[in-house]
């Protein structure tokens, strides 16, 4: 997902990550790391990337 919370533009990179979600380091608002939708009662959401794996390397396709 991209750094950035959509809500006051918080570095994610900061925030703490829960199973398949991370939470804003400013207002704690939760992000699916999945669909990059913020949660209720909140809304917005994150822009996503596509991730590959190949032979042990990560690729993010921007």
């Amino acid at each position: 997902i991209n750094n950035v919370c959509p809500h006051k533009e918080g570095p994610l990179s900061e925030g703490t990550v829960s199973g398949e979600y991370i939470y804003c380091p400013l207002h704690d608002q939760k992000i699916d790391l999945n669909t990059g939708k913020v949660q209720e009662p909140d809304t917005g959401c994150v822009e996503t990337y596509q991730v590959e794996i190949q032979d042990g390397d990560v690729f993010i396709c921007l």
